[in-house]
């Protein structure tokens, strides 16, 4: 009877061993089902099918993965622009849009988005055929025959052209920088605005000097003093018409050039915008909140007259270094920022580069290098300045800014479509038009850092 009770109690341990051995092989193979769904990267849908054909029974792994291979090969068969591999990786589709898009590209030269850089896509003749295969407008109405269209997409000419052509200007942009044309970026200080608002260039003093504070003693208020300039936004831009007469004499190259002409006026604009701070009022400047032209030799203690060399350029940098910063203090700290920029018309540059760079015409061991030796990029020619005679120095504006530009929807112009998705202008106009907008706020926050020399 004993060893009965004994056999038995030995037969229930081995039979709960068995149990507990079974569900954890069971959900080991539950985990593994759920891994090599997860990284066969197979459509939702198949991965159900596939986890509802496994989970409830026992499998071989031989017999997942076989099972998980003909699914890869069904979708590919379906899925004709899909190339599935290996490991179950799904190469990116490429959309007929994104297609479109690229072709457009090439044949505006604009850079192509970098998921397209190595596709395929078809080679357009010029945008002539670009507006019939997208359009189907044979007869050139204006009016979209979906009927005839070849490219089927959501995306109108209008948009595909615009999207060129703010990639084009982008590129135009930094290879006009590169070119010298962007000199303005080295000395104005740009600010992204919110609204649009009158900007406020408020520039806060240094505090006063701090006091002796006795033991319990209550601290006292320290004062700060501010003067503020401000200046509203104005609003630059136009349309840029494509007409009929351009598109059905497959006028491609004038396509190209729009939007290089556009970034070009951009950069043109704000230069011109930067300049006329010094040159304006017969090289004044526009009067500042105080009263007094930005440049004042009463006032503002930085106007001169002499002629542009090392001294004179020394003592630009020294009226700079003593200017009197915003304070309520009797005595007013200086500045104590040298000049860094001279700004020169063409006529001056190598006079400017021979008191900078003294290393490029003389020995290097001579004394004048060590004085007044600048960086490569110090001197500035300003194109939009006629006089040949006239020069300017400037602090360096991420230590003292002394120009603002403000901008409200970006520094470069924006390009919009200006028409109907689907019904253009051509059909009052003969003309597809992008609207170019360009919101900016240029001005004087500051005369300390700035000295001008009108030279007679």
């Amino acid at each position: 009877m004993q060893n009965q009770s004994v056999q038995l109690s030995e037969n229930e341990e081995s039979a709960t061993v068995e149990s507990q051995l079974s569900l954890e092989v069971q959900q080991i193979k539950s985990n593994l089902l759920q891994l090599k769904l997860k990284e066969s990267n197979l459509p939702e849908p198949v991965q159900n099918q596939l986890r509802k054909q496994f989970e409830k029974r026992s499998f071989g792994l031989e017999e997942l993965d076989t099972a998980i291979q003909e699914q890869r090969e069904l979708v590919a068969s379906l899925q004709a622009r899909n190339a599935i591999h290996g490991a179950g990786r799904i190469e990116e589709m490429r959309s007929e849009r994104d297609q479109l898009q690229a072709a457009a590209d090439d044949l505006l030269g604009a850079p192509r988005e970098a998921s397209m850089q190595n596709a395929r896509v078809a080679r357009l003749s010029g945008i002539r055929e670009l507006y019939l295969r997208m359009t189907g407008d044979v007869d050139f109405h204006g009016r979209m025959a979906a009927e005839r269209a070849q490219l089927a997409t959501s995306d109108s000419l209008s948009n595909v052209l615009k999207n060129s052509f703010n990639k084009i200007m982008l590129q135009q942009w930094e290879q006009l920088g590169k070119a010298g044309y962007r000199w303005w970026e080295k000395v104005v200080k740009v600010e992204h605005m919110g609204s649009l608002q009158p900007v406020s260039g408020i520039l806060l003093g240094e505090v006063s000097a701090l006091g002796v504070i006795s033991e319990g003693a209550a601290y006292g208020e320290l004062e700060i003093s501010d003067s503020g300039e401000s200046n509203t936004f104005r609003k630059y831009g136009g349309l840029l018409p494509i007409t009929l007469e351009m598109i059905d004499k497959d006028e491609t190259h004038k396509l190209r050039q729009l939007p290089q002409k556009l970034a070009s006026g951009a950069i043109r604009n704000i230069s011109s915008l930067v300049a006329g701070l010094f040159s304006s009022s017969a090289g004044t400047g526009p009067i500042m909140a105080d009263g007094a032209h930005v440049f004042d030799a009463i006032v503002h203690n930085n106007l001169g007259t002499t002629a542009l060399s090392a001294s004179s350029f020394e003592a630009a940098s020294q009226a700079i270094y003593q200017q009197s910063m915003i304070s309520n203090d009797i005595t007013k700290p200086m500045l104590a920022v040298d000049a860094r920029y001279l700004l020169v018309p063409r006529a001056l540059r190598l006079t400017a580069r021979q008191i900078l760079y003294p290393t490029f015409e003389r020995e290097s061991n001579i004394f004048s290098e060590n004085m007044l030796r600048g960086e490569l990029g110090d001197v500035i020619t300003v194109p939009d300045w006629t006089d040949a005679n006239d020069w300017a120095a400037m602090a360096d504006p991420n230590l003292v800014p002394g120009i603002i530009i403000a901008e409200r929807f970006g520094l470069m112009p924006e390009i919009f479509v200006a028409d109907q998705e689907v019904g253009f202008d051509m059909l009052h106009n003969d003309t597809i038009n992008l609207k170019v907008r360009h919101y900016l706020s240029v001005f004087v926050a500051d005369y300390r850092p700035l000295f001008k020399a009108n030279v007679a």
